[in-house]
């Protein structure tokens, strides 16, 4: 038999989570020797000619080939990717095959859940009698609080219509999803509501959520974040208010701008992709996937606690507005927010949506922050420093704590899980 027919034989099993542990630690050992990526490309050439209608793989699709590997047999309760791993042992070789991302991803991620598990000899399964406490990773939960006042539990609702306000019904869909739709006897201009009716999804710690707003605007939520928006949208704009992080695909309407207002500034687009990160004492960021936005800062007197605009940044695909958490020089002047616009990493700005985590000269402090939103624990630094380290990788959401300790401590960062609690040690 061939090479490029084993090949094939393998990768077609794998992806359909039915190759065995000796063939995945073949394919991965192959493709670790791979330094002129020849294999990678006849791999890449299979994965065309299966793909029906994709000449390329996607996003979606890798992340699907990714997840039939790792979850394929024993390779399932291994350690995950080392978070601290020079770039060009990860991100280089994602960049120097960009076209063939994919099956680079599956390459990489199969490879170091492997060598990292062959290297500690310890595999995260429920017979291990030294395995340490453990925390399941979040899940789509989150709490619908309508206009009324009434407080719907979202993860534990029966699919199906939920409610009636106004002209628009709410139904959970089978996917899990919370939709908004004008019922048919209000889809025209004249059942314009004088008092508007709100709603809110809080999403806690340990949760994401997706949602559909009635213009059709899909709206995915992270952890320890929420939403507050119309029920339906009347007049000529499109707002809702976001605390926390948010991907939004915003349907296209160019007679009303669509507006996500958060505390320092106000996104404003017609229809595009992007994500907003509004954390309370984090760096405020705006990613632009596709389309424009524009960025306006807002300044707020302490005094008085009006709010003022301030000069804006348009954005284009692949750039990120930045504001940088500064505290005020003093109670008695206006906060003015300053707008700085970078060059990003759309993959790290999105990867939560996508499944993972995704550090980039990330900090200690800034992963803790992310591990600690997703798994609903405490951070608790064991030193006042937390170091200057920074580090990179990529990391499944989907892995139990245990695995997220496992693959900081080859990173360096040495920390143990006490409870809801994770300690960061010196």
């Amino acid at each position: 038999m061939s090479q490029e027919a084993h090949l094939q034989g393998i990768l077609q099993k794998a992806l359909a989570g039915q190759a065995s542990e000796e063939e995945l630690r073949w394919l991965v050992e192959e493709l670790k020797r791979d330094e002129n990526f020849e294999m990678t490309e006849q791999v890449v050439a299979l994965l065309a000619s299966q793909s029906a209608g994709h000449t390329i793989p996607g996003e979606e699709r890798a992340n699907s080939m990714v997840d039939a590997i790792l979850n394929a047999d024993k390779l399932t309760d291994a350690p995950p990717l080392p978070v601290q791993q020079p770039k060009a042992a990860v991100l280089t070789l994602w960049k120097k095959v960009a076209v063939a991302a994919a099956i680079v991803a599956v390459a990489i991620a199969a490879f170091y859940l492997w060598s990292t598990n062959k290297q500690t000899g310890t595999e995260l399964t429920d017979n291990n009698p030294n395995q340490q406490q453990d925390v399941d990773p979040g899940h789509n939960k989150a709490r619908l609080i309508l206009a009324d006042g009434t407080v719907v539990g979202l993860d534990t609702l029966a699919n199906g219509a939920l409610k009636v306000q106004g002209q628009t019904r709410i139904a959970k869909q089978k996917d899990g999803q919370l939709a908004y739709e004008t019922t048919p006897d209000n889809k025209s201009s004249n059942n314009i509501t004088a008092n508007p009716l709100y709603n809110t999804v809080v999403v806690p710690r340990g949760g994401q959520y997706k949602l559909i707003l009635t213009d059709g605007t899909q709206v995915w939520l992270n952890a320890a974040s929420y939403l507050r928006f119309p029920v339906e949208f009347t007049g000529e704009q499109r707002i809702v208010e976001l605390e926390g992080e948010g991907y939004f695909e915003v349907a296209k309407d160019a007679a009303r701008p669509f507006i996500v207002r958060t505390r320092p500034a106000d996104v404003r687009v017609l229809g595009t992709h992007f994500n907003v990160c509004a954390y309370p004492q984090e760096d405020w960021k705006t990613t632009l996937l596709e389309g424009k936005v524009r960025v306006d800062a807002v300044a707020t007197n302490p005094v008085n606690n009006k709010e003022s605009q301030l000069a804006g940044a348009i954005l284009a695909p692949g750039q990120q507005a930045v504001i940088a958490m500064q505290p005020s020089i003093s109670s008695q002047s206006i906060k003015s927010p300053k707008i700085q616009v970078q060059i990003c990493d759309i993959d790290e700005a999105i990867a939560w949506k996508e499944g993972y985590f995704h550090f980039s000269d990330a900090s200690v402090k800034n992963i803790m922050q992310q591990v600690s939103r997703w798994y609903d624990v405490d951070i608790v630094y064991k030193d006042t420093a937390a170091g200057s380290a920074q580090f990179n990788g990529r990391i499944n959401r989907t892995i139990k704590l245990s695995g997220i300790v496992n693959a900081l401590k080859q990173g360096g960062i040495n920390c143990t899980i006490d409870q809801r609690r994770l300690l960061v040690n010196p």
